[in-house]
């Protein structure tokens, strides 16, 4: 029979999660405020492309990918308050003036000749920088009192996989001469270079600092670079 003045642990036998997560409430409420104002201007992006995109094929998979960044946007918007208790519209800022030049020069190319441009910025770079950065969130906060977050993650997640998917069949589908190769190539550079500035779309430490290792790590790195054997 149990004994009643006995404490019990405080999560149920089978559940080994962990408590601590590398954010805290207000790291996270930040971070989600950046995730929402990026999210808007890819929905306004989009959404305004889809009336100069001469190529039916594309005009229906912008109309259809902008809608999953409001969606987005609007589960953000819904984190908020539950993180801070202030209104979401104060967090929902850029990280700092370097993305809001990145997002100016994703959305410059407007005329229906530039198509592989607007292609380029968001399936080749900022995608996969939303994708790398939500990646990273979800793998280091607390699956306890973070869970919510999580949840939201996945769903945007999968949706911007599965976009990404979709944009670079798009741009394999435009790309047909070496002078457009070029073309592709060029504008990723530019844009690429000006997201590095901004230190991606949280502003520094969106993926983390691959040098902030622990001791533990550090040491199993000198072990191997010394020749010593690391226990498994």
């Amino acid at each position: 029979m149990a004994d009643p003045k006995k404490p019990r642990a405080p999560f149920a036998p089978w559940d080994r999660r962990e408590l601590p997560g590398a954010f805290s409430v207000e790291d996270s409420a930040r971070r989600i405020g950046h995730y929402k104002w990026i999210e808007m201007r890819l929905f306004e992006a989009l959404g305004g492309w889809v009336a100069t995109v001469p190529e039916l094929d594309v005009k229906l998979r912008l109309g259809t990918h902008c809608y999953h960044h409001a969606w987005h946007a609007e589960l953000w918007h819904k984190r908020l308050p539950e993180l801070r208790e202030m209104n979401p519209d104060r967090l929902t800022v850029p990280p700092n003036d370097e993305l809001v030049q990145f997002v100016a020069a994703l959305t410059e190319p407007e005329a229906p000749e530039h198509t592989i441009e607007k292609l380029v910025g968001v399936y080749r770079v900022l995608i996969p920088a939303l994708v790398a950065a939500y990646t990273y969130h979800r793998n280091n906060t607390s699956t306890i009192t973070d869970a919510p977050t999580i949840r939201s993650l996945g769903f945007a997640l999968q949706d911007l996989q599965d976009d990404w998917r979709d944009g670079e069949m798009m741009l394999q589908s435009l790309i047909e001469t070496p002078e457009e190769i070029r073309r592709a190539a060029d504008h990723q550079v530019k844009l690429q270079t000006l997201l590095l500035a901004a230190g991606g779309i949280a502003g520094p430490g969106s993926i983390g600092d691959a040098y902030d290792v622990g001791v533990s790590a550090a040491a199993a790195h000198d072990d191997v670079a010394n020749g010593n054997e690391v226990p498994a």
